[in-house]
């Protein structure tokens, strides 16, 4: 049941998403409107800049060239990508801003914290769109997610520091003084710092900080940490770090020192693990983002979200060497990762939804008469609205209608919905379903419990239907249902069954259960009721 609400969701937003993009009629039009998929014929450009090459960046940008491919802007075909870098520098990201905001890309993407820093005072032009971060707000880009610079948006990712503390915790159990090493200059690692203390703190342990101002005195810095008699290292994603790693492993290893990361790409010979986040869902999460603005949409339109899929990997030798045991939680939860591919829990689907953000689109749910499965259908569909990361009174509104039973008031309500502006129409039975599609036939209407869509109009075929209507048939398993009933009553031969005439569905089920019983060898006698009297 969970999986069909969730495709009932699902085609009702790739639905609205289709429907939009196919009233664009001119470049004009998507210009000023945006939209999710890239136009046909059109050409577009990204100016982007890095902090230095990392292997957690590609990984990164794979997801999110993955999920523009999906809404199809291709990479190098309909799509060019302009890097620039920093190369480790923080003082070069000026002059990159100054640079891409007088280029002809559609917009800027910023790749790092630093970047966001500095892009928020050197870009004038050019819409921006963020990913790779921790702590966007931070760094300039806005008073909260939904109270931002017009001109930015984007999707950060916070680690899970009380994830990390805990893990530390559990698997050094004796432990009482962590290391860290962080650049002092970047705003994500002084505040993911600052959260870890008191984390710790409240876990009894100390903290040891040591600061570097770039690469050049990661050595030194590492070596001197090192002698400060901590038990384990731990270093959260900072971008200056990263970029010296190879010392940091060469110093700890001599010391017989483990590594915990926030980073789990680093996670490898002489790292002992990662708690932190998937990289790769989080540029596939970037995809809409980019694609809304691409395609002309202001990105004060686009609140900006924290997304984090949390991913633990675990180094089995250094598990090992250290003489470690991991608690079975954490060795579960690695396997899961593993598991993972690099869309993570994200999909095609939350990619749609995601194009709805900050939209306050309007929905409402026609029921014919509250039931269970009604009722079921309704719970379903809320809990997945908020599964696809949509807030209630800011994504979207969501008006429920009941006709009570009453076939008039189906109609009286099919009216009324007609003349209203709504985005997108949920019916919860046949006889909504056959109502609806006769009033509405501009705009989305996806149905649900209904065993015969075909036969209520919905389309010539599961696969050639209405042009604006998609859903999910309910049918029963009459085939199953007549076996079953023969397997436990033995010698059986009569069954029967009352059904409703003027209900298209009612019908269809009473012809299949009919066909069902006929192949059986049963005879099946049929009583016709149109009222609850006559039941």
């Amino acid at each position: 049941m969970n999986i069909a609400l969730a495709l009932l969701v699902t085609s009702g937003i790739l639905l609205l998403s289709d429907l939009n993009n196919r009233k664009t009629a001119s470049k004009d039009t998507v210009e000023a409107s945006g939209g999710l998929y890239a136009v046909e014929g059109k050409q577009y450009q990204i100016g982007m800049s890095i902090f230095a090459p990392e292997p957690v960046l590609d990984i990164t940008l794979e997801g999110l060239w993955q999920g523009l491919r999906e809404l199809g802007f291709v990479k190098d075909s309909n799509l060019t990508v302009v890097v620039q870098s920093a190369n480790a520098e923080l003082a070069n990201f000026q002059a990159i801003h100054t640079n891409l905001d007088n280029s002809k890309a559609d917009l800027i993407l910023v790749t790092s914290t630093p970047a966001i820093s500095s892009a928020v005072t050197a870009i004038k032009n050019k819409p921006v769109v963020f990913t790779f971060t921790y702590t966007p707000l931070e760094a300039g880009a806005g008073k909260s997610y939904t109270d931002h610079l017009p001109f930015i948006t984007g999707v950060g990712s916070f680690p899970p520091v009380e994830k990390t503390v805990a893990f530390i915790r559990d698997v050094f159990p004796r432990a009482t003084r962590v290391g860290t090493l962080y650049n002092s200059s970047e705003t994500n690692s002084r505040k993911v710092v600052e959260m870890a203390k008191k984390e710790m703190g409240e876990k009894g342990l100390t903290l040891v900080e040591n600061t570097v101002i770039n690469t050049n005195e990661v050595y030194q810095a590492v070596s001197a940490i090192c002698q400060r008699q901590i038990d384990v290292l731990w270093i959260t994603g900072d971008n200056t770090m990263m970029q010296a790693f190879d010392a940091v492993v060469k110093v700890c290893g001599e010391h017989h020192i483990p590594i915990v990361v926030n980073d789990n790409d680093f996670v490898k010979d002489g790292v002992l693990a990662g708690v932190g986040v998937s990289w790769g869902a989080t540029g596939y999460r970037t995809a809409p983002y980019v694609a809304r603005v691409l395609n002309g949409e202001s990105p004060a339109n686009i609140p900006i979200e924290n997304y984090v899929e949390e991913l633990v990997t675990i180094n089995q030798t250094d598990v090992k060497r250290f003489g470690l045991t991991i608690p079975e939680s954490y060795q579960k939860a690695a396997e899961e990762g593993l598991k993972a591919t690099i869309g993570g829990t994200s999909s095609g689907h939350q990619l749609a939804a995601l194009a709805l953000k900050g939209k306050k689109v309007k929905l409402c749910l026609v029921h014919y008469a509250l039931n269970e499965i009604s009722e079921e259908a309704e719970k379903g569909l809320k809990a997945e609205l908020v599964n696809l990361g949509l807030v209630e009174g800011e994504d979207y509104t969501l008006k429920i209608y009941n006709a009570s039973g009453d076939v008039t008031t189906v109609n009286s309500i099919a009216e009324s919905v007609a003349a209203e502006p709504w985005d997108l129409i949920f019916t919860a039975s046949t006889p909504t379903l056959q109502a609806f599609i006769k009033k509405i036939t501009d705009r989305p209407l996806v149905f649900t419990n209904s065993g015969d869509p075909v036969g209520a109009g919905a389309g010539v075929s599961f696969s050639d239907h209405l042009p604006n209507v998609t859903g999910i048939s309910t049918a029963s398993d009459f085939e199953g249902m007549v076996r079953m009933v023969k397997a436990s009553m033995p010698g059986i031969r009569v069954i029967g069954t009352v059904y409703t005439p003027g209900e298209i569905n009612s019908v269809f089920y009473m012809e299949a259960l009919h066909k069902e019983a006929e192949k059986e060898g049963l005879t099946l006698l049929v009583a016709p009721a149109s009222t609850v009297t006559e039941v």
